[in-house]
Formats: C-alpha cells, sequence, structure tokens
C-alpha cells in the first residue's frame, strides 16, 4: 500500500476511477447483462493488475514499461466490454435524435453529403486513414516515454485516458448505431472500395463487438487529441501528422462510420479535454 501512495499519478486515479465505475455499472445491472460473472472477474483482474504495477513500478524495466502503458493495453478490454453492457443497460439506440441533428446542420444525412468522395481509390486511401487511430497513441505515448519525460508521459495519458472515457460514456448513455445501418437508402450507394477496403472493412466490423459507439466519435477525438499533444511537444511531427488525422476524421464520414454531429463533438470534446488536462497538470501561476 505505501509503494501504491508514493507511486501513483493522476493518470492512474482517471483510469482507476473509470474501471470502478464500470464494476458498479455491472454490479447495478447484473440481471440484464449477460455473462455478468466474466466480465466483473476482468474488471477486478484490471484493478488488481493496475495496483501491481503501480506499486512494482521500479522492480525492472519490464514493470516500468507496462506501468507506463496499461491505460492503453486495457483499454482494449474495456471498449470490447461495452459490446456486452451497453445494448442491455441501453438498450433503444438514439441514432433519430443524431440524424435530426445532421439534417438541421447540414440540410440533409452527411452520408449522402460526404458520397462525393465516395471514389475508387480514394476509399482504400481513407480505409486505411481510418486504422490509423489506432496507431497515433501508442505513437505519442512511445515518443514520450523513450524520451524519459515523465511528466509529459504522464499528461498525455491522463488527456489520452480522459477522453477515451468521456466517448464510452457518450456509447452508454446515447448510444448509437450510425449510418451505414440505420440509412438504408444507403445500400443503393455502395462504396468503391477496392482491394484494400473489402479485405480490411469486414475485419473491422467483425472485431468490433460493440456496435453503439457513434457519439462522440471517439476517432475524431483521439487523433485531433494526439495532434494537439504533439503541437506543443514537436510541431514538426505534429504538421507530419495532421494530413493522416484529417483523412481519418473525413474517412469517419465518407466510409459511414459516423454522423455529422458525432464528429463535431469528437472536436469539441478532443479541444476540451486537451485545456482541461493542461489545466490540471500546468495551472497558470498568479502574478505576486
Amino acid at each position: 500500500m505505501r509503494r501504491i501512495k508514493e507511486n501513483i499519478r493522476l493518470f492512474d486515479y482517471i483510469n482507476l476511477a473509470f474501471y470502478i465505475f464500470m464494476l458498479i455499472l455491472v454490479l447495478i445491472n447484473a440481471k440484464e447483462i449477460p455473462i455478468t460473472k466474466s466480465i466483473l472477474l476482468m474488471y477486478i483482474s484490471i484493478i488488481a493488475g493496475t495496483l501491481f504495477l503501480i506499486a512494482n513500478e521500479h522492480i525492472n524495466s519490464l514493470f516500468r514499461f507496462l506501468r507506463f502503458f496499461y491505460p492503453y493495453i486495457f483499454i482494449g478490454f474495456v471498449f470490447e466490454s461495452l459490446g456486452f453492457i451497453v445494448p442491455f443497460v441501453n438498450p433503444h439506440n438514439k441514432d433519430q435524435i443524431l440524424i435530426s441533428i445532421d439534417r438541421h446542420i447540414l440540410g440533409g444525412n452527411a452520408a449522402f453529403i460526404f458520397n462525393i468522395f465516395n471514389i475508387k481509390g480514394f476509399v482504400d486511401y481513407l480505409q486505411i486513414s481510418y486504422l490509423s487511430y489506432y496507431i497515433l497513441p501508442i505513437v505519442i505515448i512511445f515518443y514520450l516515454y523513450q524520451k524519459n519525460e515523465v511528466k509529459r508521459l504522464s499528461f498525455t495519458l491522463f488527456a489520452l485516458s480522459l477522453g477515451y472515457y468521456i466517448s464510452y460514456l457518450g456509447y452508454i448513455f446515447l448510444p448509437a448505431i450510425g449510418p451505414r445501418y440505420t440509412l438504408s437508402y444507403l445500400t443503393h450507394m455502395p462504396l468503391h472500395g477496392g482491394a484494400v477496403f473489402k479485405a480490411i472493412h469486414p475485419i473491422l466490423n467483425s472485431l468490433e463487438h460493440i456496435k453503439q459507439d457513434c457519439f462522440p466519435s471517439g476517432h475524431t477525438e483521439i487523433s485531433l487529441l494526439v495532434f494537439l499533444l504533439f503541437w506543443e511537444e514537436n510541431k514538426k511531427i505534429a504538421l507530419s501528422i495532421l494530413p493522416i488525422v484529417l483523412s481519418l476524421i473525413l474517412a469517419t464520414l465518407v466510409l459511414r462510420y459516423h454522423y455529422f454531429a458525432d464528429v463535431i463533438s469528437g472536436v469539441v470534446v478532443a479541444f476540451f479535454v486537451y485545456f482541461v488536462s493542461k489545466a490540471i497538470f500546468y495551472p497558470k501561476r498568479k502574478p505576486s
């Protein structure tokens, strides 16, 4: 316990708090959620594993590495668990709300408007760009870890964790499955993807256990957040990944994963998380 108190950091608190929140949510809804025992065991194991890594941070290089990478490692398990939780604790999808917002802002459905980018070859490029969401956070975490910038790394892990968990709360309280499932007329407007799209698209669909993961767009939020974090750390790297980030955001609309409302909310949340995290870690000193 003493070693945990000595080694615990702000990003640990936010991760442990969300793990405990999910544990309580599952307990409260135990009768509705299938495989409750397995999910509870998973979260108990994650909490125990987190505390173990915090306590044993200085034992060796492997433990230290895992101590800073555990939020990203465990985030996949948390995301997958939502597929066994959200449809049962909040079973009524709210897509119509998001469709209405899109029509109010754009005068029509974003999927139809952005279909102008549905061009063979470009669709394949966008599908590859969409995958960068899974890589960008690792890049900045590893970059800061290698430089041994512990405070910057802690700040980055705090911001990324907060960003992921805000989007997950959105999936829980405003579940939506997205235009590719709800707008039936899109079946007459197939995406003109080539071999790359046809290989990746169905794999992502099968691996994504939760379908109610639209609002806010986590892909938009996290990719933009990584850009903002890099902008302060290394502007050259930030500018080099900017085309990827913009392509990824465009991909969410062209490939019909998200509504325009999801993307706008993702942008708002990214800036909110960045500035809140910065205010916590680097508060401005009042002039004496």
